[in-house]
């Protein structure tokens, strides 16, 4: 859970839930940016799991001691723990911003610990964008696609097919990726000859992480 709340009533920014099959929960965002990075997250197989305003950062600035929260912290498949702060590149941008950003990421290279700040041009790129809220679209009633699954594990036993061979129609395949039962290249548009395979390969096995 949060260890600062993160949705409030208060402002005037965007600020929801999204419903996470991987965590079994809501997860909170206070940006639309946020919500489009947990798409990152909730869909990358190099991300086991992962939770929002995870813990309190403090560091030194050179006057006195602040306090940060990461805005997400990732648990890779790796064992590694990422912290990552999403920040819109016109933010970053700014001096103030910008000094702020490069003092906590010194601290905690300092400290050993992974950190990375990922913006619009990372997140919202396109076709991965665009398949990712497609995905998220599906990702529901998992468990009524056993028997389909044991279909198209019979099909792709000895490797990849085109999506165009798998004789399921256009839904049916997007639930199927989006519950991981098929994986393809997310980062190129999917289309009729796409190549969709039991197991992530090196296109999608991480997206971004």
């Amino acid at each position: 859970m949060p260890a600062r709340k993160v949705v409030t009533r208060r402002g005037r920014r965007f600020r929801g839930y999204f419903p996470s099959r991987k965590l079994g929960r809501m997860v909170a965002w206070e940006s639309l940016l946020e919500r489009d990075a947990i798409l990152l997250l909730e869909f990358s197989s190099g991300v086991v799991s992962y939770r929002e305003q995870p813990v309190l950062i403090e560091y030194f600035d050179g006057q006195q001691i602040r306090g940060y929260y990461p805005d997400f912290e990732a648990d890779l498949t790796d064992g590694d723990v990422l912290h990552v702060e999403v920040k819109a590149s016109f933010q970053l941008a700014k001096p103030k911003i910008e000094s702020k950003f490069r003092v906590i990421a010194a601290d905690y290279r300092r400290r050993q610990h992974d950190f990375r700040i990922i913006t619009e041009a990372e997140i919202r790129r396109e076709p991965m964008h665009s398949n990712l809220k497609n995905l998220a679209r599906y990702s529901r009633h998992c468990e009524t696609l056993e028997s389909t699954r044991r279909q198209i594990s019979f099909l792709l036993k000895d490797g990849a097919l085109p999506m165009n061979a798998l004789g399921l129609d256009d839904a049916c395949i997007w639930r199927l990726l989006a519950c991981g039962y098929l994986h393809c290249n997310l980062a190129a548009p999917i289309m009729a000859t796409t190549l969709l395979s039991l197991q992530g390969g090196g296109d999608d096995a991480a997206l971004l992480f």
